[in-house]
């Protein structure tokens, strides 16, 4: 993309991209009462997207979201593909910028920049992560604090340690959400999480610190293992396939896999599923667990966010 920014359509192909629903073949192949251990997420983002659809038909306008995405990697395309999918089940303008991977970080600042002055976009997404060369945080930063719809700006991503967040990431909202759905008593637990950097975990603490003790590690952390196996609730996302398993975690502890992996083309998480069901209580699949809650939350984020 040259110039002044285009809203486009299909450019460099995007949409020839094979769009997989997250299934339920892992699930279906699970009998009672194992399957009751797991957190359907699909169907529950399916029940927020339906009742955010009625939400939107009585706004006064159409809320518009304008995703950016930069360079040819196919599983981005692949995201904002779904992301626009659940923009037309209830009727958000969806509005898609692509960008070659030869622009200049300029180009794209300034698409940015005209996104943030149109009162038609209310949240403004960049497809993550960007090709190399780009300064991710310089691009994210010049999202206008109001339309940073994914929070991830640096005002945004520090506001949840704050009595009264703003916006939340809605991969931490999309989590919080499925934990929700157990109708478990979240208090006097033990919530672990286990991530590449700990400024993801600390965003939990505007929702359970006050009751629960919170516990962030890295794999790098010294006797981090031992950690996991006193953990009430244990979430994960550091991109390591099938990395967790059952002598790692605590009998009936509530799962929350948030990594996305590729085994021989197959999707997986960063908990070994099939080896860690029989001992956990409750635990989100991949695919069909986080991924399509993050996409329920991202929209539920952009109509909240003239509220703001």
């Amino acid at each position: 993309m040259r110039g002044e920014p285009r809203r486009i359509e299909g450019r460099q192909n995007p949409s020839s991209v094979m769009v997989r629903e997250p299934h339920h073949d892992k699930i279906n192949a699970i009998t009672m009462p194992d399957k009751n251990k797991i957190l359907d997420g699909k169907t529950l983002s399916e029940k927020i997207i339906k009742k955010l659809a009625k939400e939107i038909k009585k706004m006064p306008r159409k809320p518009g979201l304008a995703a950016i995405l930069i360079g040819d990697d196919q599983s981005s395309h692949l995201y904002v593909k779904l992301k626009k999918q659940a923009c037309e089940k209830c009727e958000i303008n969806f509005h898609y910028y692509y960008f070659e991977s030869d622009c200049s970080e300029e180009e794209i600042i300034k698409a940015i920049n005209f996104l943030n002055r149109d009162d038609d976009i209310y949240g403004i997404l960049i497809q993550l992560p960007l090709p190399e060369k780009f300064h991710t945080d310089n691009i994210i930063s010049a999202i206008a604090p109001e339309k940073d719809v994914d929070g991830l700006r640096p005002k945004n991503l520090h506001q949840p340690l704050a009595a009264y967040p703003t916006i939340v990431s809605p991969l931490v909202l999309g989590i919080v959400e499925l934990i929700k759905s157990t109708r478990e008593k979240i208090e006097n637990k033990k919530i672990t999480i286990l991530c590449n950097h700990k400024i993801f975990g600390e965003q939990f603490h505007g929702f359970y610190g006050a009751d629960n003790e919170i516990k962030i590690l890295t794999a790098n952390d010294a006797n981090f293992e031992q950690e996991l196996t006193s953990a009430d609730i244990l979430i994960v996302a550091i991109g390591k396939p099938k990395f967790i398993t059952e002598k790692m975690i605590k009998k009936d502890a509530i799962i929350i896999d948030a990594g996305i992996n590729k085994i021989d083309g197959k999707v997986v998480g960063d908990v070994d599923f099939e080896n860690v069901l029989e001992k956990v209580k409750f635990i989100s699949p991949v695919p069909g667990g986080v991924g399509p809650m993050t996409i329920a939350m991202l929209l539920r984020n952009l109509i909240k966010l003239p509220l703001k």
